[in-house]
């Protein structure tokens, strides 16, 4: 059997009942294939499926869309400029928050590892100076606040 889908409904702006020829499917079965190649030629006819679908008809839509002198393209190129130019702020502002932390990991970096895992895979770009020869705590832990650990 050959099945006719219709897609039917009315006008969101003037109520207008129509059928959407451009979205309407004629589906030929098999045996309609085979024997003329033609649609509703088997010996079972056609189905009919009506699909409920509202939507503007062209008349309302081509009211929208005529205002005189107004160019679509330069809205969509506008669009356009925005989006790269906010993808660009919010990468350098990303920028300008990370470089305090690779510094202090690079003043840090002769202390030994960093203190949270999410700070060093962030910062794992930025290069971080080598350790001394001495593994001794030097002035500097003490200033900072730190209690050294006694060794037992």
């Amino acid at each position: 059997m050959c099945r006719l889908v219709l897609f039917a409904g009315t006008c969101t702006r003037c109520s207008e009942s129509l059928t959407w020829a451009d979205l309407s499917q004629r589906l030929s079965c098999l045996e309609a294939k085979n024997a003329e190649d033609r649609f509703g030629a088997c010996g079972r006819g056609v189905f009919v499926e009506t699909h409920a679908f509202d939507q503007e008809c062209d008349a309302c839509a081509g009211e929208d869309e005529g205002v005189a002198g107004m160019e679509f393209g330069l809205e969509e190129e506008i669009y356009q400029r925005r989006q790269e130019e906010q993808q660009y702020h919010s990468y350098a502002q990303y920028q300008l928050r990370m470089q305090p932390r690779s510094q202090r990991l690079r003043e840090a970096g002769g202390r030994g590892v960093a203190s949270s895992t999410s700070e060093a895979s962030s910062s794992s770009s930025s290069p971080i100076a080598p350790q001394g020869p001495s593994k001794r705590g030097s002035a500097r832990d003490e200033s900072d606040g730190r209690r050294k650990r006694a060794r037992t």
